[in-house]
């Protein structure tokens, strides 16, 4: 995969993406196999977890241990739906960046890129560290209490574990979950903001561009000048300034909604994560796998608003970069042109769904103060 590598060789490694269709009957039906098992896995897993919420609605302390783990997974089942029915669209999203429009041209425009997909690249493995140490404590945590017969995740089991045989498959189908929770989920996230850095630097190509073909112009004497105006690029600026934007659409189309999602659970989940370390002795196993877990999501939603914040400035940048350029030397119908898209991109480009939820920095402040806010009205219940 030429775009966002890292992040499409973890799906396929967990059976949620196929790059060829050429494979062989028995390898496909492997692959399908495969596919759906770990479906099944997260499905079955996310179930459980819900059913044992219900049967720990009267305690709010076990309600709150199990509550934060399974907005996890309802999230992350959403997030597979929403890649499972529209991968279609995913791919048209990846053909968009693939256009001749968005490919670089010479050294420089393949520096601006390479810039972008090296910071998407370490986005991804840093968040994917950070939520590999968060699942590593889980997993190892019940190894390290007294209960011989203690589990990773508190979910409902329809048998008992009191033997050994069940505990190990239970331990071993609770572990094989988790990891594939965070492979999927990290990759899942990863995908949308390592698509907003691509659409950043597609912005940062852009006004290169434009910089770039005015100078060229004001070299040119003036004989040359409106044949160097109509047979370079101002018009292929325009149209891959229109390309951009469709670009951002696409993203806003198709992941959005569930961002929106994320952000909601997140309230609660920070709110009951931050519960439950309240209730946990300082510097015990269960505080740091908490901690953890805390930090992990708060990662996880500061990481969109942040780069949603970016593309915002990137997009405004791009009027700045043609008024600073020597606009003065093209054509009066050039100008007008080039109006239009400073019009256009002064008034940004913020993510969001229908007005809510948008990808920005204050969306990320909101919600530690609404999760604080939760925090504090459910110790006063739980007193």
């Amino acid at each position: 995969m030429d775009l966002l590598p890292v992040n499409f060789c973890v799906l396929r490694l967990c059976g949620a993406w196929k790059e060829r269709e050429d494979d062989g009957l028995i390898v496909r039906f492997i692959s399908f196999c495969y596919r759906y098992a770990v479906i099944a896995l997260i499905y079955y897993f996310t179930i459980s977890e819900l059913i044992e919420l219900v049967l720990a609605r009267n305690d709010v302390e076990a309600l709150t241990e199990g509550l934060f783990l399974a907005i996890s997974y309802i999230t992350l089942c959403f997030k597979y739906f929403n890649f499972l029915t529209r991968e279609h669209e995913l791919r048209a999203l990846l053909d968009c960046f693939r256009a001749k429009l968005c490919q670089p041209r010479d050294s420089a425009e393949m520096s601006i890129l390479k810039q972008y997909d090296r910071k998407a690249k370490q986005t991804a493995c840093l968040y994917m560290m950070m939520c590999q140490i968060t699942g590593t404590l889980m997993i190892t945590m019940p190894l390290l209490t007294k209960n011989e017969r203690s589990l990773p995740c508190k979910t409902y089991i329809p048998y008992s574990v009191a033997a050994f045989l069940p505990y190990v498959l239970t331990y071993l189908q609770q572990s094989a979950t988790v990891i594939y929770g965070i492979l999927l989920n990290v990759s899942f996230d990863s995908l949308v903001y390592g698509f907003i850095i691509q659409a950043c630097g597609q912005i940062e190509l852009l006004c290169y561009r434009f910089t770039e073909t005015i100078r060229f112009l004001k070299e040119n004497n003036e004989e040359k000048k409106h044949q160097a105006v109509d047979s370079f690029a101002i018009a292929d600026c325009v149209k891959h300034h229109i390309s951009v934007y469709n670009i951002t659409n696409r993203i806003e189309s198709l992941f959005v909604w569930t961002t929106s999602t994320l952000f909601f659970f997140s309230l609660v989940t920070l709110c009951t994560s931050i519960f439950q370390m309240s209730k946990r002795d300082l510097f015990s196993p269960e505080f740091f796998t908490l901690l953890s877990y805390l930090g992990s999501m708060m990662s996880e939603v500061f990481i969109y608003c942040w780069y949603g914040n970016e593309l915002d400035l990137k997009s405004k940048s791009v009027a700045q970069a043609i008024y600073t350029s020597d606009w003065t030397i093209i054509s009066v119908e050039q100008r007008r042109t080039l109006l239009f898209v400073m019009m256009m991109s002064q008034r940004g480009r913020i993510l969001s769904s229908y007005g809510f939820c948008s990808l920005i920095l204050d969306t990320f402040t909101w919600i530690i103060k609404t999760s604080y806010s939760a925090f504090n009205l459910l110790q006063q219940a739980s007193h």
